[in-house]
């Protein structure tokens, strides 16, 4: 395979790129940098790299100049500064779109150079979005990533499956994966295949090989990559341990996860009993708008007598069930299964009478169409 294989990306010239702000005052710390080099395994440091990246980014979107790389520097040099920009968009949660560019920058400057990972990259890129690349791109990418499957390339491998798995075509990518891992398997893109893995066993369900594989998965990947694996872990651990899944879903909120908040409260509030912290993870929920951290802060309401916050609670839901069709069958399945608790309710508020009326009322509205909520 031609070592200078080049996919005849477009690039998009910016607009902007002279308005850029200078490359110090938004490139992470040393010490930072020093810690991803050091999770990647490089032995490349910060001196080294800094004036490389400031090359290349003060030139982005430039035809004038060429944005030089060392003589020094390997292809898979030039890709650990790709993963380092990378690894930083997944620590932070942030992204920054002149790192994006200079993160593609560099992954077409190491395909250049003729790095199969950076090959294999562009060329999925171009065929998840064949409508914005030319025929011939296309047809170029499509022999790029053949010639690549057939040197058993494991990143090919796994982008193969990942582009089953987004088709939906899950069988097939459970075969990818697993002849990936055939390769590698001891690495953090093994970690994020495992989790794939293991979700595929979930849903079968075969809960054992689940399990082996969320097991593996935490272990081989830092938490950012592999949030999923954390999740579906503390599911499978729900009812035979609660500690070990309360701390498996903490990780996972801590991610941002939002399914997470959910089961921590109602974790907290049924088997741990502690109302107080199961009404934090609710409130993180809400502020999401999710449906069933609000009925879940209305049980924790009830249970600690709290009736005013449980009635503000089942008055907000009405409310969102009126905005958003989409939450009206579960509110529905609260007024339903919750009878006694608002019944309770009523008779703890101030005027009884009218409040089994309006409850009535509620109980027998049908739900807001998308046109008469918002007045259009």
């Amino acid at each position: 395979m031609n070592s200078r294989a080049s996919l005849c990306f477009k690039r998009l010239a910016s607009s902007t790129s002279l308005k850029r702000p200078p490359f110090h005052e938004v490139f992470p710390q040393k010490r930072l940098v020093n810690r991803l080099l050091f999770e990647l395994d490089s032995k490349l440091t910060f001196p080294k790299l800094y004036p490389v990246y400031e090359s290349i980014y003060n030139n982005l979107g430039r035809s004038d100049q060429e944005n030089v790389i060392p003589n020094s520097f390997a292809a898979s040099d030039v890709m650990i500064m790709k993963k380092v920009l990378e690894k930083l968009r997944h620590r932070t949660k942030s992204t920054n779109k002149n790192f994006i560019a200079l993160e593609n920058e560099l992954m077409e400057k190491a395909a250049e150079m003729g790095d199969n990972d950076a090959i294999g990259l562009l060329a999925y890129n171009v065929l998840k979005n064949p409508q914005k690349n030319s025929p011939e791109d296309v047809a170029h990418a499509k022999t790029l990533i053949k010639q690549l499957y057939q040197m058993n390339h494991p990143l090919t491998l796994k982008l193969t499956g990942d582009f089953a798995w987004a088709s939906n075509d899950f069988k097939s990518a459970e075969n990818y994966y697993k002849r990936f891992l055939e390769f590698e398997n001891d690495t953090f893109r093994a970690g994020e295949v495992y989790g794939q893995l293991g979700v595929l066993y979930f849903k079968k369900p075969n809960l054992k090989e689940a399990e082996r594989c969320f097991l593996a998965s935490i272990s081989l990947a830092p938490r950012e990559n592999v949030v999923k694996s954390y999740y579906h872990l503390a599911q499978l651990y729900m009812e035979s341990n609660p500690l070990k899944a309360r701390s498996l879903m903490e990780s996972a909120a801590g991610e941002g996860f939002k399914e997470s908040f959910q089961l921590l409260g109602f974790l907290e509030m049924n088997y741990f009993k502690n109302y107080g912290k199961s009404q934090q993870w609710f409130r993180l929920g809400m502020e999401l708008y999710e449906i069933d951290c609000y009925i879940g802060y209305f049980d924790s309401c009830v249970k600690m007598q709290k009736w005013h916050l449980a009635k503000k609670c089942m008055e907000t839901m009405r409310l969102l069930a009126q905005k958003n069709v989409s939450h009206y069958p579960a509110y529905e399945a609260f007024l339903k299964s919750r009878e006694d608790k608002i019944k309770a309710l009523v008779l703890h508020s101030p005027n009884p009478r009218v409040e089994v009326n309006k409850y009535a009322a509620q109980t027998t509205s049908s739900p807001a169409t998308k046109e008469n909520s918002w007045g259009l």
